[in-house]
């Protein structure tokens, strides 16, 4: 198997098709963070996805309608991005049709049923809930990457903004 190829990035495009197969998900990264009015440069959607098996069935059905394939293993190697295979990962870098998609069974110690709790509903060209801006903030803390340092200063202005209760981590704050 090759490795698969960039395509043109459409994330409405892709989450069209995780609503289409009744995916349960929340955008996290820089896609949530830039409709909540902290932009910055992406090239993929970051997901949080509901762990049960149920959604494993759907999220893998949508993946084969976006032809998505891992990126980044050694030649030679194969992976299915199955139910199965869902269930037994937790993460997931793919190349679909519609651009790149990372799929994360928690970040920075916020898994799906936390986030959702927390999460807004975008209401655009299709509907998707994103983390809220204090739980980006907790995740990008988490991670403690140098590229996170600004990107938590922004997301801080706008939390401000919205007035919105900001968290240490995972447990609050």
């Amino acid at each position: 198997m090759t490795e698969p190829t960039a395509a043109a990035f459409d994330p409405v495009g892709i989450i069209r098709v995780l609503n289409q197969h009744d995916v349960q998900f929340v955008v996290i990264g820089g896609i949530a963070a830039g409709v909540q009015g902290a932009m910055w440069a992406t090239v993929d959607i970051d997901i949080v996805y509901a762990r049960s098996r149920e959604n494993h069935g759907r999220l893998a059905a949508a993946l084969v309608d976006l032809q998505a394939a891992p990126v980044g293993l050694p030649s030679g190697v194969r992976v299915t991005v199955d139910a199965r295979a869902l269930a037994q990962g937790s993460t997931w870098t793919l190349m679909t049709g519609l651009g790149r998609l990372d799929l994360l069974s928690e970040s920075g110690g916020l898994d799906y049923e936390t986030l959702q709790g927390r999460s807004r509903t975008i209401h655009g060209q299709e509907p998707y809930r994103v983390a809220s801006v204090g739980d980006l903030i907790a995740m990008k803390r988490s991670a403690g990457r140098p590229k996170d340092a600004g990107h938590v200063e922004l997301l801080e202005r706008v939390a401000e903004e919205l007035d919105e209760h900001v968290v240490n981590g995972p447990h609050g704050g």
